[in-house]
């Protein structure tokens, strides 16, 4: 492979690169025109992009390897400010390079998607619970669910009325809005019905 160009041929490297890797990888071109790259697609997630140089001088006249969160998995990275990237010379083998990967690259960087997933996994089961509580609740308080601001919300009553909302951390926030007549009534029957003493 020549290298100390643009013109380097990124998605036939990396499709090479990924044969190195075994079947349970493979390649894809870049996703931005014009950008000289080209990306190894990893098993469990991971998603590598290749490109020749880069804004940073350290980078210019190699081949920089960066591993990259796709658009889903990105939103549960583990330490969004962390960088997981590698360069070598652009005249290195497709084996050589699968090397630098492994021994480089890859255990911080696949430690990193492995958290993310298994973030997207218990968000996943968390947003299911809540689908399925929250109807209960608008049931249970005679309300209506809504959204806002992307997060549904159950807003009920006339007299004494609030909103209930589901949070990430699978706890429940309740806001009661009464008259302050009724106030004490619902305190004690609210004390009592958690275990606490009377008011």
């Amino acid at each position: 492979m020549k290298g100390g160009t643009q013109a380097l041929d990124l998605s036939h490297l990396a499709t090479e690169i990924a044969e190195e890797f075994g079947d349970q990888w493979s390649s894809t071109a870049g996703s931005h025109a014009g950008d000289h790259s080209a990306y190894l697609v990893g098993p469990v997630g991971e998603l590598i992009q290749i490109r020749y140089g880069g804004w940073q001088a350290r980078y210019q006249g190699r081949l920089v390897l960066y591993g990259t969160f796709d658009a889903e998995l990105s939103r549960f990275q583990p330490d969004p400010g962390a960088r997981y990237v590698i360069t070598v010379s652009p005249t290195s083998s497709a084996t050589r390079i699968a090397k630098e990967i492994t021994r480089r690259l890859l255990p911080e960087y696949r430690e990193a998607v492995r958290r993310a997933r298994d973030s997207r996994t218990a968000a996943e089961f968390l947003r299911r619970r809540r689908d399925h509580l929250m109807p209960q609740l608008a049931q249970a308080l005679d309300g209506e669910l809504v959204e806002r601001v992307g997060q549904p919300v159950v807003i009920f009553g006339t007299d004494a009325s609030g909103r209930v909302q589901v949070h990430d951390d699978e706890t429940v926030e309740l806001h009661v809005r009464l008259r302050d007549a009724d106030a004490l009534t619902f305190a004690r029957r609210f004390g009592t019905s958690t275990g606490g003493s009377d008011v």
